[in-house]
């Protein structure tokens, strides 16, 4: 196993590379941000999955609702009061909803004025879920006149948080020696769904950036130890993993999977680095605490629990058989499917982005020893097999729910530890190789970008039959031009594109599991 006494030991972190990371988190926020706030302008109010639900969940935990009261006709479904605007978004999107070919225009207006702040009854069947995201995301309702623009600053304030959670794992990137294919991967991982649901108020979309930052920090903490950033790092992942497991009610699992799978994939030499320093100590004690405080909250609220409805008609065996065998239309909702799954992307566009997300998993299989083949295979049958064993599980208490949002914190670790699995293989390679596979690459990404871009707008303002010609002219239109909103995200793309392949050349010195003769015993003991 490679030897890790040659790592750097407590020298302070110069003020030159504490600037460096500042300046890459705060350009891929700023950059993440515009990318995803082009998104939650570009679709109506409740056209994100359950987002009518989340959003009175958030209005209530910030006014101290956080259960409300049981509804009796559903025992899952809590009653909270909340505004009128909000609770009339229950039965806002039921025109254009699971109707893709209808434009969002059908939609009755939501109340305006006094109208909008009378207290009103509404149910949400998220009621019982852990109250943390919601009490960032529903601080806009409390700070400004209730009315439909405020939702909009609520979907803003949530692709703020998550762009933020992702920034961090961009700077763990950046301080990689040798990060084109680690790059790559995660640019792979970012499909158009992730950026779909950080775009919407649902906690979904923290848990998936959380987990994929989380999948960044501990490999690249494992793989390229270094003393001097031994804190910052340890402060940026207990950060990430309390919101990430106080997102969901599966996110504690999540989180014990990730360490897990990342800890078995090795090197085992980097993990007994980590543990054996007692710096990072008090900072797994806030990840302990922070998942006790979940669990708490989820045992004691019965967020995992069934809605009242039993289904003893689902098996455990042949609910797994039908998950394992929907987990290819899963893969394919990964990459798009958007609005409440009614939204779908065009066949050319997902064979296109099959095809460039599949290649940082060749390229680990192709090029990594046989620790980091290995390591790829193995990341791969927990990302399938979980779900299967998961929807199994509580399929007599929730029904048969499962779907590719809820798979996606596992699936974009694939994609992780395959980047870093390649990374390590190519040392035998030119310098230049990564970086003509990433500069290639980078813009067939950003075009499959834009096209989902494009093809969820105009789902909304047309509908999805509707003629391309008047995509920005349809019934309905977004709060900003629908051109307009097209143009940055296109230059947020490009600017993004043009960042990655700048800082994404540089190959300094080899970092210890790149080093061919440290690769060699990592394949010898793999």
């Amino acid at each position: 196993m490679p030897d890790y006494s040659s790592a750097p030991t407590d020298e302070p972190v110069s003020g030159t590379a504490r600037h460096r990371g500042r300046r890459t988190f705060w350009s891929a926020f700023g950059l993440l941000w515009l990318l995803t706030a082009t998104w939650s302008l570009a679709s109506p109010l409740a056209s994100g999955p359950d987002e009518n639900a989340h959003v009175v969940k958030a209005a209530a935990v910030v006014r101290g609702q956080l259960e409300g009261r049981s509804a009796p006709d559903n025992p899952g479904s809590g009653v909270v009061d909340v505004p009128a605007v909000y609770a009339d978004l229950m039965t806002y999107p039921i025109c254009f909803a699971f109707h893709g070919d209808v434009p969002a225009r059908c939609a009755t207006p939501l109340p305006s004025g006094s109208a909008a702040a009378v207290q009103t009854p509404a149910s949400t069947w998220v009621v019982r879920n852990n109250p943390l995201y919601y009490a960032v995301v529903g601080l806009p309702t409390l700070l400004l006149p209730p009315s439909s623009a405020v939702v909009y600053l609520m979907r803003l304030l949530s692709a703020a948080l998550t762009s933020a959670v992702l920034a961090w794992g961009f700077r763990e990137l950046a301080a990689l020696r040798r990060r084109s294919f680690p790059v790559l991967g995660v640019v792979a991982a970012l499909t158009p769904m992730v950026v779909f649901l950080n775009s919407v108020v649902n906690p979904s979309g923290l848990e998936i950036s959380a987990a994929l930052t989380l999948w960044i920090a501990l490999t690249a903490m494992v793989r390229d130890p270094d003393r001097t950033r031994a804190v910052p790092r340890s402060i940026g992942i207990a950060v990430v993993s309390v919101l990430m497991v106080n997102s969901r009610g599966l996110s504690p699992l999540y989180l014990g999977a990730i360490a897990l799978v990342v800890a078995a994939i090795g090197p085992w030499s980097g993990v007994r680095a980590l543990l054996r320093d007692r710096r990072t100590w008090p900072w797994m004690g806030v990840v302990v605490l922070g998942t006790a405080l979940s669990l708490v909250w989820t045992l004691g609220a019965g967020t995992l629990a069934g809605g009242g409805a039993a289904h003893p008609e689902l098996g455990f065996f042949s609910t797994a058989n039908r998950t394992l065998v929907d987990t290819g239309d899963f893969l394919v909702m990964s990459i798009g499917r958007f609005g409440w799954l009614d939204t779908l992307l065009p066949t050319l566009v997902v064979l296109v982005a099959a095809a460039l997300i599949g290649l940082p998993t060749l390229l680990a299989l192709a090029l990594g020893s046989v620790r980091d083949r290995l390591g790829t295979l193995a990341t791969v049958a927990v990302a399938v097999l979980m779900p299967v064993l998961i929807q199994a599980w509580q399929a007599r208490n929730v029904g048969y729910i499962w779907t590719a949002r809820y798979s996606l914190p596992l699936t974009v670790g694939v994609l992780v530890v395959a980047g870093f699995g390649a990374r390590a293989g190519s040392w035998d390679l030119p310098g230049w190789f990564g970086r003509r596979v990433v500069g290639t690459l980078l813009p067939a990404f950003a075009a499959v970008e834009l096209a989902a871009f494009l093809t969820n707008l105009r789902r909304y303002t047309v509908g999805d039959t509707g003629s391309w010609r008047h995509a920005f002219t349809g019934a309905w239109s977004p709060p900003l031009s629908g051109l307009a909103l097209t143009v940055l995200n296109a230059a947020a793309l490009a600017l993004a594109v043009w960042l990655l392949s700048r800082r994404g050349r540089t190959t300094a010195t080899p970092s210890i599991d790149t080093a061919p003769d440290a690769r060699q015993r990592d394949g010898a003991h793999a």
